[in-house]
């Protein structure tokens, strides 16, 4: 977060699903996962406040903690699964050093981390932030709970760097192994008081944070700045995100070391530990800063960070973007940007949490619909490749609602004749007739040989299309069955499509799109599901059929 002195230099049981426009590359190779957002699940934790992280309890309740952008760091508490938040708690508060030459210095806090330890537990992690340099180190500091956050003990720093803003220490995040050593990784400029050169370090404990060993290199590029470190547990590995200078602007990387080893020697440039994270080469001139990791239940991994890419030059302008890893933290594609910031806004300094184990949360702190600068969160529904083997509908793990308050969930079945859709949209206001200028929903099915398409508005009338030589030709219904129901917070759509349609050179598996339409009076969208692309068979869902 240092970034303004320096920047020059699956089963069908899994969820459901929401989508958000596609930015990029959708290549993902084997990987069909996909995270959709949620509009209508946003909340602004806080009138104002940066550096947002969010964590789920052993208890079950939700912490969130952030920079209240007045030199302190407070959280707020729930316990009924979001619906409501507790006042605030400040766990840090800014003070006034007094050095030994007598001259004063407010110090701030900043980078709000907290981490449940395994045995209960609750460390926060700040930096604090001399405004005057000479005076007082920038130092990295915890508090701890052991009584579930009902008190906090005294605060311990852990390292102090110099007392001067281009020398400091920044960003701490945690971490604890699986034989309960506690880490705190770090941006440290510390040791290169000589340059502009920075690295990650580790701090380890291995009395659940009581005592702490000295500070050691996690990585380091010369001539470069290695920033904003976050540590996950990757299978057998010890995975950090960066951000990374290598040529221009910073890019997201991630450098690794064997549980095994734990950094018993530093990533350094030339080694095969350091990887750019992302598939598709992006423009050296577009920045890409502030990285989180997740890992997700299905071994999957996303990372989030910062960025102008297709905005104003200015970084400070940037938003937040989110792309989905492999099961080794590498090869991130199907970008999404959770937030719809317009470009004089901005969504920074974010991070990502588990809400539940089908539903992920990105954090950031965004004046994209409010006044001050504030704590954003937004669901996203993790939505696994399907596989269908009865008739019967219990989930809908298909979701559409990234772009307004109307979206749609969907579930799938299938017998030996048919294959069943049911939708389950929530709509505010029906609008519409027969034609596409209309509440409704498309659905569209590849079987390697065509393409279809089916449209059903919300009263059920229906029209089915074709694709030949890249264009949409309309045909004959074929013994599709629609009936609707309406709701009143919206509409049902009950599809029943006959297997002679979808079926192919590859009966077991089809390609499944579909797109919610969403109209009133004035103005309408028509919205697809998250990185698929109409005109792009190969972009849909990956559906097996049967066992």
């Amino acid at each position: 977060m240092k970034h303004t002195a320096l920047f020059l230099s699956a089963i069908l049981c899994l969820s459901a699903c929401r989508t958000e426009k596609k930015t990029a590359d959708d290549s993902c190779g084997d990987n069909d996962i996909r995270i959709a957002w949620d509009y209508s699940s946003m909340q602004q934790i806080a009138e104002r406040g940066a550096y947002p992280r969010l964590l789920r309890m052993q208890d079950s309740s939700l912490i969130a903690i952030y920079e209240t952008r007045t030199g302190n760091i407070e959280y707020k508490r729930s316990y009924d699964n979001g619906l409501a938040w507790s006042e605030p708690v400040r766990v840090f508060s800014q003070f006034t050093h007094k050095g030994d030459n007598g001259a004063s210095t407010l110090v701030n806090m900043a980078n709000a981390e907290i981490i449940q330890l395994k045995n209960g537990d609750i460390i926060a992690g700040a930096n604090y932030r001399p405004a005057k340099a000479e005076i007082a180190p920038f130092s990295i500091a915890i508090r701890r709970s052991t009584d579930n956050g009902k008190s906090w003990l005294p605060e311990q720093v852990l390292y102090d760097a110099a007392p001067r803003f281009h020398d400091g220490c920044w960003e701490p995040s945690f971490l604890q192994l699986p034989d309960g050593e506690v880490q705190v990784y770090f941006a440290n400029e510390n040791p290169y008081q000589q340059s502009d050169e920075q690295e990650i370090s580790v701090m380890k404990s291995k009395d659940n944070g009581a005592t702490w060993g000295e500070a050691t290199m996690v990585c380091f590029r010369q001539n470069r700045r290695d920033g904003m470190p976050v540590a996950r547990i990757i299978g057998e590995e010890i995975v950090v995100v960066i951000e990374d200078n290598n040529i221009d602007r910073f890019k997201p990387y991630t450098v690794r070391t064997k549980l095994s080893d734990n950094w018993s020697k530093p990533v350094l440039v030339d080694s095969l530990n350091r990887n750019y994270s992302l598939t598709q080469k992006i423009d050296d001139s577009v920045y890409m800063g502030a990285p989180y990791l997740l890992r997700l239940p299905t071994g999957e991994t996303m990372i989030s960070y910062q960025t102008n890419e297709n905005r104003a030059s200015d970084w400070e302008y940037s938003t937040m973007e989110v792309a989905i890893g492999d099961k080794t933290a590498r090869n991130f594609s199907r970008r999404t940007r959770p937030f719809d910031v317009p470009l004089n806004k901005e969504a920074k300094w974010n991070s990502l949490a588990m809400w539940d184990e089908n539903t992920v949360v990105a954090f950031a702190s965004s004046n994209f619909k409010s006044e001050e600068i504030a704590p954003w969160l937004i669901k996203g529904y993790i939505i696994p490749e399907l596989k269908i083997i009865t008739k019967d509908i219990t989930a809908y793990p298909i979701f559409i609602g990234a772009k307004g308050e109307t979206n749609l969930r969907a579930g799938l079945g299938i017998d030996e004749k048919n294959l069943y859709i049911t939708c389950k949209v929530e709509d505010k206001e029906l609008f519409g007739s027969e034609n596409s200028a209309s509440d409704g929903i498309y659905i569209y099915f590849n079987n390697e040989k065509v393409s279809t398409k089916v449209w059903c508005n919300y009263q059920g009338n229906t029209g089915m299309w074709e694709e030949k030589r890249g264009e949409w030709q309309e045909k004959p219904i074929n013994g599709i069955q629609v009936t609707s129901s309406i709701k009143d917070n919206g509409y049902e759509l009950n599809v029943i499509i006959p297997k002679k349609e979808i079926e192919g050179s590859d009966k077991k598996e089809i390609k499944l799109g579909m797109a919610l339409s969403a109209y009133d009076a004035q103005s309408g969208y028509t919205e697809m599901l998250v990185n698929s692309e109409e005109d792009k068979p190969e972009t849909w869902l990956r559906v097996k059929l049967g066992n």
